[in-house]
């Protein structure tokens, strides 16, 4: 009984905190909405235009605009209402969902529609990522954070699994028409749901200018010792994102499988993930957290190197299922680490500056892996890319002192 308390996933927040129920409620729902459009908007692009470069274009304007909606939902959740936040900024993207519904069931849809929802749907989704992430500690106690990072974690884990699933079947019974309204529908309960909570505005609201807000906000992350040591680490963790790019070529050349097995290779790390997430009871008692972090990233790169060790299907699965697993506990310990260690009237500007990381850190990712595919074999590339990351990850371990040996303690200080 007390082995399965410390491994299975803490679900304690959601019995004792009503108000994180109604966030996780809306986390959930949120993400399968999303994820639905995720296999929506470049099908309905594609189906137009009959160009990838359309579609290309459209997760750039996506793309583009989310990261700029990270820093904007920073300086907004340190100075106004956070509940007000999120819940105008999903309405909002609720409003477009909407609006692509009814182009979808024009007669002639319209391109440019879709181009201006992805537009206004990136900045509300990084708007709304933010100020989400910059609540979460204000619902729960201190020790629990841990437990609502895996809790939210594992929302999004299952939410890359069932999402694009839900969605194709969706369109394949009826249209894309009725996705996009199905995704506003989910986005008006997530608005509820968030109307629900209690008025959230920062301790300490900043008076300071936008720019200067954002600098400030920077400064902070940056300088302090500890959430700039986890900032560093997401980098590599987010570079290591880019292995998707590899897979369709690694498919076909390598393991000489079809398109079946190919999104198995792609579902095989939100397995891991999810299991990461539900084996996660015992990050809430980790106190050599910096280590655990070190240990989590090189799990992730080392199920990279493995997957382009092996040209046998079975083994990539486990290797890239570990790729998962130890992504998910560095997310978790890494997201745990930095609320315990930011004060409330930094938490948006922080919060920014962590979505901005992941936005921009996997775009990157990917470009790095795509220029590795474009000198060596693919197969060689996937190992290579995956050493690449255990280089990184040891010299990270060896330089970021600070959070090598940060050791928490049941009532951990900001460290300056």
């Amino acid at each position: 009984m007390i082995l399965r308390e410390k491994f299975v996933v803490d679900v304690s927040p959601l019995r004792t905190s009503r108000e994180f129920r109604y966030l996780f409620v809306a986390r959930v729902v949120s993400i399968l909405g999303l994820g639905m459009l995720a296999v929506t908007v470049p099908l309905q692009t594609f189906t137009l235009t009959d160009s990838t470069m359309h579609v290309a274009l459209v997760a750039a304007v996506l793309g583009v605009s989310t990261f700029s909606g990270t820093f904007a939902g920073g300086v907004l959740a340190d100075r106004a209402d956070r509940r007000l936040v999120i819940a105008v900024s999903r309405g909002t993207a609720g409003v477009m969902f909407a609006v692509l519904a009814l182009n979808a069931f024009l007669p002639a849809p319209q391109l440019w529609i879709i181009y201006v929802a992805a537009a206004i749907d990136g900045l509300c989704g990084g708007i709304s990522a933010t100020a989400l992430m910059a609540v979460t500690p204000s619902l729960i106690p201190r020790d629990k954070i841990p437990a609502a990072g895996a809790l939210m974690a594992l929302t999004a884990d299952l939410g890359s699994m069932v999402g694009p699933a839900v969605g194709g079947v969706v369109i394949a019974a009826t249209n894309v028409g009725v996705t996009y309204a199905s995704a506003a529908a989910l986005t008006a309960v997530t608005t509820f749901c968030i109307t629900r909570l209690p008025s959230l505005p920062p301790a300490d609201a900043t008076q300071e200018s936008a720019m200067e807000s954002l600098r400030s906000g920077a400064r902070f992350a940056f300088g302090n010792r500890v959430i700039g040591g986890v900032l560093a680490a997401g980098f590599v963790t987010m570079l290591l994102a880019g292995w998707a790019v590899l897979i369709p070529e690694y498919a076909t050349e390598v393991l000489n499988v079809g398109p079946a097995s190919t999104g198995l290779l792609y579902t095989a790390p939100a397995i891991g993930a999810v299991l990461g997430s539900l084996t996660s009871g015992w990050t809430a008692g980790a106190r050599r957290v910096g280590v655990a972090i070190f240990v989590a990233m090189f799990v992730s790169a080392a199920g990279l190197a493995g997957a382009g060790a092996t040209s046998i299907l079975v083994l990539s699965l486990v290797f890239l299922a570990a790729h998962g697993f130890g992504d998910a506990i560095t997310e978790i310990l890494r997201y745990s680490t930095v609320q315990r260690h930011t004060p409330d009237e930094f938490r948006g500007r922080v919060a920014g500056v962590w979505s901005a990381q992941v936005t921009a850190g996997a775009a990157l990712g990917a470009l790095v892996a795509g220029a590795v595919a474009a000198l060596v074999p693919v197969q060689t590339a996937l190992a290579a890319y995956g050493v690449t990351g255990l280089v990184c990850v040891a010299f990270l371990a060896v330089t970021l002192k600070s959070l090598r040996a940060l050791d928490e303690t049941p009532e951990p200080s900001y460290v300056e």
